[in-house]
């Protein structure tokens, strides 16, 4: 029988997933694998993608965006209740994107942070000292007071590093939806919308959920009757032992 593939992306998308944390998060590593194992199975007539995502670092949203592109079966986005920044990104690779008129879409942009911590540990009593190899090796490391030059240089680096991902983020999204100038200069202030607004934008092909995602999905790939196969379980699925049990209750 032909079969649809549901694919979760749930939660902070990362790379990999770490031993321990308190936020859920999804690796690209195990969205990449599944993507290949339904592009491989020629069972599989197309594929709908479950987002869930406030976003996530540069690298793994890209990482699955462009598996999504490179994709021969069609891959629709259905957004439950967030794709925000990189989830945005992710679900803006499929072929088209299904959301509630409720859900939250956009926030695109990017943020750097970097907390400085030398005041604190000061006042603490507590002395750092630290040899590089070279001064930029100590930019980024809280712990290590700056020179204002220093400072100045350092977040002039991050800038630059901002715009130049901020620039990759809004081609991606531009070339994805078609979007026009005057769509793309108010969807890079990093705003949010809901459904309806983001289907005015063209964030968002059709107001729906589930249903209207598997039903847009099978259109395009040509057929009426399938079989969706759900890939939640193999996603979360249990680890074996005491620590993987202890750990699976950490993300």
């Amino acid at each position: 029988m032909n079969k649809i593939a549901l694919i979760p992306i749930k939660g902070m998308i990362v790379s990999e997933k770490s031993a321990v944390s308190g936020v859920k998060r999804v690796a690209s590593t195990e969205i990449v694998s599944f993507l290949r194992e339904v592009q491989k199975d020629k069972s599989v007539k197309a594929v709908v993608l479950e987002i869930n995502s406030p976003g996530g670092t540069p690298f793994p949203c890209k990482e699955i965006a462009d598996t999504i592109k490179a994709m021969h079966k069609p891959v629709i986005s259905w957004v439950r209740e967030v794709a925000a920044s990189g989830g945005y990104w992710v679900a803006a690779a499929a072929d088209a994107i299904v959301s509630s008129n409720l859900s939250t879409l956009g926030s695109i942009g990017v943020v750097s942070v970097r907390p400085d911590l030398s005041g604190l540990l000061k006042h603490l009593g507590i002395d750092v000292d630290a040899l590089a190899s070279g001064p930029h090796k100590l930019y980024g490391v809280p712990a290590i007071p700056l020179t204002p030059e220093q400072k100045q240089e350092e977040r002039q680096r991050r800038e630059d590093d901002i715009n130049l991902i901020q620039q990759s983020f809004l081609d991606e999204i531009k070339g994805s939806r078609q979007l026009n100038d005057n769509a793309m200069v108010e969807i890079s202030s990093g705003k949010t919308y809901l459904g309806l607004e983001a289907k005015d934008l063209g964030l968002v092909d059709e107001i729906g959920g589930r249903e209207q995602a598997l039903k847009m999905a099978a259109s395009r790939a040509g057929i009426a009757k399938y079989k969706v196969v759900d890939y939640t379980r193999k996603l979360e699925r249990p680890r074996k032992g005491l620590l993987g049990k202890l750990l699976d209750g950490f993300f």
